[in-house]
């Protein structure tokens, strides 16, 4: 069977998985890329330009180039529906493909999306066994059902029962990153992989809290130390990378298993990396072993500085003293410490935003990023948040359709503003000297600062420019070169 891929903004792991897989059962496999580098999947977002760059109507003439059999979409929040408009796009101008929906938002409304008419399949959770079932079912018409597939089939649903997650994650193929790499030779600049799936934390604001509830739950299986080098060895050889990003939930959470890749990973690999902390586990032997490794990044979720709303809102049981303690012993090692705050949470103050700015001001990250909390689909926050009210029953219904706009969900213009002003607050806090910050938030100077994203985006340009942070050069290189599309 032929199958295409569809993707936009970035490079994405779970394509080059799935990909590598139905090659492995003698599929053949090829990609749509849109770059989309305005539309803010990346970094940018500027949608004028956005549009001015669009590729959909690319998109769809490779499908009539290569007359696939199966169109295959790998689905976040922030993509689904663009997705299922091109899926829709597709089964009007080709009725014969079939159509197959996977990722983390099907995983939490498979119901809703397999309803949609533009949709044959959708798979459920980890696709590496289920997804080359499907697309040979959809080669010959078996009805058998299959676990963690829904599938259309003579007018009916037939429902498989829950996946069983994959246990021996060395026995996978190596991803296909060709496929994106054809694209946008700029993207292997930073190699991304996972060492392990699964995560021991259950955040109510991520996948892993409704995840976690499917056959097999999401317990932490990793990678042997010597199937990662095997993968990585050649990318060092080939000398085009030049930094490795781990995208583990919680990298590193086996001890014994870190003790090895210290051991073997600079030996044989060698290159700088970048890996994702909780800040219970970053204690001092974890910090040594990262800094024996060769890590360069470290990113840390701190999302809240009130100790009771990290606990009662978001479950994330640790003190802010962990946080202290974790972040002084990457920052002694010389480890670049990147931490990371939600904003908008329920039962958000001024107050509390200020004890915020006091906490960061006294941690001196390397970068202090602030993102708008987002509601997605399944999650314990959502739910929590339309019981208690917060959210409308048309905010809700909105957020699971993947539509945009749910970001401010609960605030009023004012508290709105007034969080517009910290964002672009806290994004200067690691450009400013600590006695700076003091006084701003002393005289409230904060309250002075435009409400717009604009100040924002430029105190984080210039503290990347002065920081030659990695991720900023990277995003920069890859708006700047040579990709094929689609």
């Amino acid at each position: 069977m032929k199958v295409l891929f569809f993707y936009i903004g970035v490079e994405s792991l779970g394509i080059e998985h799935l990909a590598a897989a139905a090659r492995k059962a003698g599929h053949q496999v090829e990609l749509a890329f849109d770059p989309s580098v305005f539309g803010g999947h990346l970094m940018w977002d500027f949608p004028s330009l956005a549009k001015m760059f669009d590729k959909r109507a690319a998109v769809l003439k490779k499908v009539a180039d290569t007359k696939p059999d199966i169109a295959a979409f790998s689905c976040v929040s922030a993509n689904y529906q663009w997705s299922l408009g091109l899926a829709r796009d597709i089964k009007r101008a080709h009725p014969g493909i079939v159509s197959m929906f996977g990722g983390t938002h099907v995983t939490a409304v498979p119901e809703r999306v397999i309803a949609e008419d533009a949709v044959d399949v959708a798979i459920v959770s980890e696709g590496d066994v289920s997804f080359p079932l499907a697309i040979a079912d959809a080669g010959s018409g078996n009805r058998e059902a299959r676990p963690g597939v829904l599938k259309k089939s003579g007018g009916e649903i037939i429902r498989g029962p829950a996946p069983e997650p994959v246990e021996d994650l060395d026995a996978l193929p190596f991803p296909a990153k060709d496929l994106f790499y054809s694209k946008a030779p700029a993207l292997e600049r930073h190699y991304t992989i996972m060492a392990s799936r699964g995560c021991p934390f259950k955040c109510t604001y991520c996948h892993n809290s409704y995840s976690s509830s499917l056959s097999g739950g999401q317990r932490m299986r990793d990678r042997s130390v010597d199937n990662i080098v095997a993968e990585l060895e050649p990318v060092a050889a080939r000398g085009r990378a030049r930094l490795v990003k781990f995208y583990d939930d919680v990298f590193g959470f086996n001890k014994k298993w870190l003790e090895e890749f210290a051991e073997k990973y600079p030996s044989r690999v060698g290159l700088p990396f970048y890996c994702s902390l909780h800040p219970r586990t970053a204690n001092k032997e974890t910090a040594d072993r990262l800094k024996e490794s060769g890590c360069r990044y470290v990113a840390i979720g701190i999302q809240s500085v009130d100790e009771g709303q990290r606990k009662n809102v978001l479950k994330r049981i640790y003190t802010n003293d962990d946080a202290r303690r974790s972040v002084a012993l990457l920052k002694e090692r010389g480890i670049r410490v990147l931490l990371d705050h939600i904003i908008g949470l329920p039962g958000d103050t001024e107050e509390m935003m200020e004890d915020a700015a006091r906490f960061y001001n006294e941690l001196r990250p390397t970068r202090l990023l602030v993102f708008w909390l987002s509601y997605f689909p399944g999650t314990e926050i959502l739910a929590a948040a339309s019981a208690s009210g917060l959210l409308s029953e048309a905010e809700v219904e909105s957020i699971n359709a993947g539509m945009e706009g749910s970001f401010y969900a609960g605030h009023g213009g004012r508290r709105i503003s007034m969080f517009m002003r910290f964002i672009a607050f806290f994004s200067m806090i690691p450009l400013l000297p600590r006695g700076a910050v003091d006084f701003m938030i002393r005289k409230k100077l904060y309250r002075r600062m435009p409400p717009s994203s604009t100040m924002s985006k430029i105190a984080v340009a210039l503290n990347a420019l002065i920081t030659r942070d990695a991720f900023f050069i990277y995003n920069v290189r890859y708006l700047l070169s040579r990709k094929k599309t689609p």
